[in-house]
């Protein structure tokens, strides 16, 4: 695992731009994935569950997903990372990356009035593919290198759909993964350490109706 929050610049001049997602709910392209304390069976309390069933659940067809993090490891149920996948090769080859910037919509969170709080919600790369259908907390892919945070604050009340645009900075790692010609496989993660502080996004595999929901990828770019 490596920390270092490396900061990206480019001195090329923008020249154009591009906004990658998922473009209809049963396309295979951006796969996302909630591992594992999703938010159709979070924190249940039923033991049969967390000590049979818990770490093998695959959710990768949820509309939606959440991030969590607390510092009561009785609470593992609870605890969520997400997992989600940018094909970037070939939308931008022959270009130059200038900035990148990671969107995803937030429609509420975890605990009553009074109780929720912000989190700081890290994004990270892994080196290894996700498998929307089959990715476990078990055998999910191990986080390689963090880039970016930001605090995500609370919702008291729904503010309808899509959601509130949350933000983070990712050109460094999606700079990198072009370079490489690779996909670009982001982490989030949350640092928390108190309860109710799951986050609730819009995942991948919303509806139609709420294609702006969706994860979301803006890339500025450049010529050569």
């Amino acid at each position: 695992m490596n920390f270092d929050l490396l900061s990206y610049a480019s001195s090329r001049t923008a020249s154009g731009n591009v906004k990658i997602r998922r473009p209809t709910e049963n396309s295979p392209l951006v796969p996302d994935e909630d591992a594992d304390g999703a938010i159709s069976n979070q924190c249940s309390g039923d033991e049969y569950h967390l000590c049979n069933e818990w770490g093998n659940r695959n959710y990768g067809k949820a509309p939606d997903f959440n991030i969590q993090n607390q510092s009561d490891v009785g609470d593992l149920p609870c605890f969520a990372n997400y997992y989600i996948t940018f094909p970037i090769s070939d939308v931008l080859r022959n270009k130059v990356i200038i900035t990148a910037k990671l969107s995803l919509y937030q429609f509420g969170n975890s605990g009553g009035p009074g109780e929720a709080i912000c989190s700081w919600i890290q994004v990270l790369t892994t080196q290894e593919d996700l498998q929307e259908n089959s990715i476990t907390w078990n055998n999910a892919p191990l986080a390689f290198k963090n880039f970016d945070g930001s605090w995500v604050k609370t919702l008291p009340e729904h503010h309808g759909f899509p959601g509130i645009e949350r933000k983070w900075d990712v050109s460094y790692a999606i700079a990198k993964a072009h370079l490489l010609s690779q996909s670009s496989r982001l982490v989030l993660y949350s640092a928390d350490s108190d309860y109710h502080s799951a986050k609730y996004f819009i995942s991948s595999n919303t509806g139609d109706w709420n294609v702006a929901g969706r994860p979301r990828l803006d890339i500025r770019w450049g010529e050569f």
